[in-house]
């Protein structure tokens, strides 16, 4: 079957080409419209393409500041920051509350809306900056740890850099001006960073990741303002934002849920375990979050607005919806395997040794994260039929079977293992929930839809059998070499040749599997094609 354009949208789409009509109109008017609907594939490939560069970019950006970071910080000051995050983070989803979403698909803004939005969003970010902020003494009662008083503070201006920027970036991808956000990203988390680092080796402790989590949104801002310059104009009343609040009202609700439904674990872990606890999940957790959300985010981006085009085409919906399924199971299947198979090298090499015991939370983990990163599709199906109220429904009821397995899990593990026990009964729970529920999540998302669950289904199967042998000679590899972390911590390269070589055979067979048994090389040579093609 011929691929149909695997990702597009308003959104991540490519830049326009600036000696077109429509891309002079885009640099001179931000609102003028654009149309990128003749070549499909091409703009969705292009456009994944710039979102995917930043975010390896963000990745690799990040993952090198953890690995300095853990050897210079304590496991506790981790810990105090993952305390804070999990308020700050949800507080988040309120500056936006779909607003953006709703600046990028509408077929046609204007000036006088965009400026009222631009207002909405900035007095969002101070309320809730102030809400945290004001909660502080509240929150460092609830961990019992008196040094959040001052942290939360400083960390609530960042709402503050963030909502003045949301707009501008909202603008910038209706325009597909997808190099400058790409450069937005890079530069804003290499500044992160490099205060994060710097104030580490001064000594700040914990005040360092306060840096980290501060220095990206100012920076971020200043650049979104200096690459559009768009000056908003005061909000004025009858601009038409009734319906674009009523569409990020209902994305809102679901992104509340579904973060409340995350975070309850390193809540409960922080409340009842402490912070060390917190600290092995907490690391767990966002190590297997990174790689699939340099995935979904740019297929997920560029997704949504191409099905919305396609969405009175059910034949090119449903086969652009299926590849769009096949190229994220594809990316993140074996990235999942491969990091629970090389778990105990990962943490070694990322974290160090005195870390260890995350490599086991991270392998009862690994199967919550992979159901949940192949499952966003299910929410990009919806928003982009426009049925917005079945998918703020769903995330609902699916937050609430999880957060019900977070309770079971701290309370019910394994208790001859103490605090550690109820880390791992979390992770347990929560990968037990996950594939419990995966069924009938998919089930509801599809009903009365162009695709089937069926279809669904059997385009997962490709990747996941693919994986079988490869993971097995992976396995048989590392087992019958003895690469155990004792033998691996003296940190000669000899002894990493096994794991090395594990590695690439596990690759190998993958690729075989997936290109020439399963026949998919001309999927994936058709969307290669699109980077070399001619705009």
């Amino acid at each position: 079957m011929q691929a149909e354009s695997v990702i597009e949208k308003p959104a991540p789409v490519p830049e326009p080409d600036p000696s077109s009509e429509s891309g002079k109109r885009a640099r001179l008017d931000p609102f003028a419209p654009l149309d990128v609907s003749k070549n499909l594939r091409q703009s969705s490939v292009r456009g994944a393409s710039f979102m995917s560069f930043a975010r390896i970019s963000g990745l690799v950006l990040r993952l090198g500041s953890t690995a300095i970071l853990a050897r210079l910080l304590a496991k506790e000051d981790f810990g105090v920051f993952g305390m804070t995050a999990v308020f700050s983070n949800f507080l988040a989803i309120f500056m936006d509350v779909g607003l953006s979403q709703a600046t990028i698909q509408r077929q046609e803004i204007s000036h006088r809306q965009i400026s009222t939005l631009f207002w909405i969003n900035v007095a969002l970010s101070v309320v809730i900056a102030l809400v945290f902020a004001v909660s502080a003494p509240l929150i460092a009662g609830f961990y019992k740890t008196p040094v959040l008083v001052s942290i939360i503070p400083v960390l609530a201006l960042s709402y503050i850099f963030g909502g003045l920027g949301l707009q501008h970036s909202a603008l910038l991808t209706r325009n597909m001006r997808y190099g400058l956000l790409a450069w937005s990203e890079i530069i804003s988390s290499a500044a992160g960073v490099l205060v994060a680092v710097v104030m580490a080796k001064w000594g700040m402790g914990y005040w360092s990741l306060v840096g980290l989590a501060l220095a990206p949104a100012v920076v971020k801002t200043a650049f979104l303002w200096m690459a559009l310059r768009w000056m908003p104009s005061a909000p004025a009343r009858g601009t038409g934002v009734r319906s674009m609040l009523k569409f990020g009202g209902d994305v809102l609700g679901f992104n509340v849920v579904n973060y409340f439904s995350r975070q309850a674990g390193s809540m409960l872990i922080g409340r009842y375990c402490g912070t060390a606890p917190l600290a092995a999940y907490d690391r767990a957790y966002s190590l297997l979050l990174m790689p699939l959300g340099q995935i979904n985010g740019p297929l997920g981006s560029v997704s949504v607005p191409a099905l919305s085009r396609l969405q009175n085409e059910p034949d090119r919906f449903g086969r652009y919806y299926l590849n769009a399924i096949l190229l994220i199971c594809s990316l993140s299947i074996p990235v999942i395997m491969g990091l629970t198979l090389f778990a105990d090298q990962v943490v070694l090499l990322w974290l160090g040794r005195e870390w260890m015991e995350t490599a086991e939370i991270f392998r009862l983990l690994a199967l919550a994260t992979l159901i949940g990163g192949i499952s966003n599709p299910a929410g990009w199906l919806l928003i982009a039929l426009g049925q917005t109220k079945r998918y703020r429904t769903m995330g609902v009821v699916n937050s609430a079977v999880i957060v019900l397995a977070f309770v079971l899990g701290v309370f019910l593990g394994p208790k001859e293992a103490g605090m550690e026990g109820s880390v791992k009964g979390v992770a347990w729970a929560y990968s037990l929930a996950m594939l419990l529920n995966f069924i009938p999540y998919w089930a509801w998302s599809l009903k009365g839809t162009p695709v089937k669950l069926g279809q669904v289904m059997r385009t997962m199967m490709v990747p996941s059998v693919s994986c079988v042998p490869a993971s097995l000679a992976a396995w048989a590899i590392l087992h019958f070499s003895n690469s155990d972390v004792d033998t691996l911590a003296g940190g000669t390269l000899y002894a990493w040749l096994p794991v090395v070589g594990a590695g690439l055979a596990f690759g190998l067979i993958y690729a075989v599997m997936l290109l020439l048994v399963f026949k998919k090389l001309a999927f994936f040579r058709n969307i290669a094609g699109e980077f070399r093609s001619k705009r």
